[in-house]
């Protein structure tokens, strides 16, 4: 399960989403609604558009799986999510965007609407009361929200009877007695949400700021129209927190929903393509994250790359898979938690677990050899047969010290 944030000055900043359940008439969750929460209380309160986008990139760093598990999940969408200048990343398959009663119901908000649904998701209506234009939604929503403490029974009632007729699923949320649900039940709603059923529960974890230059560097790759694969790999290696979100978003992204197995940056790059690449950049630059690297960077950096050389060298397994477990293996370092904490907390495959944080396998019995290098525990035998570890070793160190050196707040 994710964990708290360490209550050290060095702790990573943390990362909250909110999740409330939705189930269906015999009790069983069907889905979840992920809300925004704020990792601190003293954090302003950002825009709609800001708010979805760090609930989705919340959900990628947290792992849809320890969020959601198999559930469908729920997420708000404010006007520029219909319109594509807030892009939701998450897996069509298995989403539903939740229209906002604040949505002005015209054209381009109708076709942006009719475009998500093209593109697999389903639509729900939320806090739904009747307005010109309402037909419009209803003929492209699967699922309409009806307030039930807003309207009162009666009117929620009205409202239900008036829905009917477009073929929609009827949710009532706002329950919040086990009066309100047998009601609900009894008036012929399908689905149910509300305090009678449960709270909101927010889940934290720790999250890995980019370096604001991370950000750029990304944001001006994607213009060219054909996006250079190998200079976005290039920019990632040196960015763990990135990482983990590629990772998390290209496994959640398979057919129907189905997670998939990504062991590499280069696999989860090929896997996303090219439109949903840039739409993760464009969340990441909305959500205004980017920050300092934290302490242990360097380290986490040398030993993926030192990993990686020696995957090589020896043939022990392929060399991004070596690179990504390398880099994984380091979070400990960056978020400030012990290594047994982080596996815990992440939802990555299991190949990859094994190796970076279980030590379970040919990569990972590499992967412990590199880091009791780097932390002087090699035995003389193991010392006197690792020249090429201490070569690898000093190739990675040369290759990551210019980036470190060269992060804000840092002399080159």
């Amino acid at each position: 399960m994710p964990v708290r944030e360490p209550e050290t000055s060095t702790a990573a900043p943390a990362v909250a989403v909110g999740r409330q359940p939705i189930v269906d008439r015999t009790g069983a969750v069907m889905g979840y609604e992920l809300l925004y929460r704020a990792a601190r209380s003293d954090n302003p309160l950002p825009s709609g558009e800001q708010m979805t986008a760090d609930v989705v990139l919340g959900a990628l760093t947290i792992g849809v799986g320890q969020l959601v598990g198999d559930k469908v999940i729920f997420c708000n969408a404010e006007r520029g999510v219909l319109t594509g200048e807030t892009p939701v990343t998450l897996p069509p398959e298995r989403t539903v965007i939740e229209v906002l009663e604040t949505v002005t119901v015209d054209d381009e908000s109708v076709e942006g609407c009719r475009g998500l649904v093209a593109r697999g998701y389903q639509l729900a209506l939320d806090d739904f009361v009747w307005i010109d234009g309402a037909e419009r939604l209803l003929e492209l929503a699967t699922i309409v929200k009806i307030d039930v403490r807003a309207l009162g029974r009666e009117g929620s009632l009205a409202l239900a009877d008036r829905c009917r007729p477009h073929g929609v699923r009827l949710l009532a949320e706002k329950l919040e007695t086990l009066d309100d649900l047998e009601w609900a039940m009894r008036s012929g709603f399908e689905l149910f949400q509300g305090y009678a059923i449960e709270k909101p529960r927010v889940v934290r974890a720790q999250s890995i700021p980019a370096a604001a230059l991370a950000h750029v560097n990304l944001a001006t790759t994607l213009l060219n129209e054909d996006v250079d694969l190998d200079a976005l790999e290039s920019i990632l290696r040196r960015e763990p927190g990135l990482v983990l979100q590629v990772l998390q978003l290209a496994s959640v992204g398979a057919n129907h929903g189905l997670r998939r197995e990504v062991h590499s940056i280069r696999e989860a790059l090929v896997m996303l393509g090219t439109v949903r690449i840039r739409q993760w950049v464009a969340l990441t630059l909305l959500s205004g994250r980017p920050g300092a690297g934290a302490d242990g960077l360097a380290t986490a950096l040398v030993r993926a790359r030192t990993c990686e050389l020696l995957a090589v060298e020896r043939s022990v397994c392929e060399p991004g898979f070596a690179f990504t477990t390398g880099l994984l293996s380091a979070l400990d370092l960056l978020l400030g938690v012990p290594i047994e904490r982080v596996a815990e907390m992440l939802d990555v495959p299991t190949a990859v677990a094994d190796a970076a944080f279980r030590r379970a396998t040919a990569a990972g019995e590499l992967v412990a050899e590199v880091e009791a290098f780097q932390h002087g525990m090699l035995d003389a035998s193991a010392t006197a047969t690792a020249a090429d570890l201490d070569a690898a070793a000093a190739r990675a160190f040369a290759w990551a010290m210019p980036y470190v050196n060269g992060m804000p707040g840092r002399s080159s």
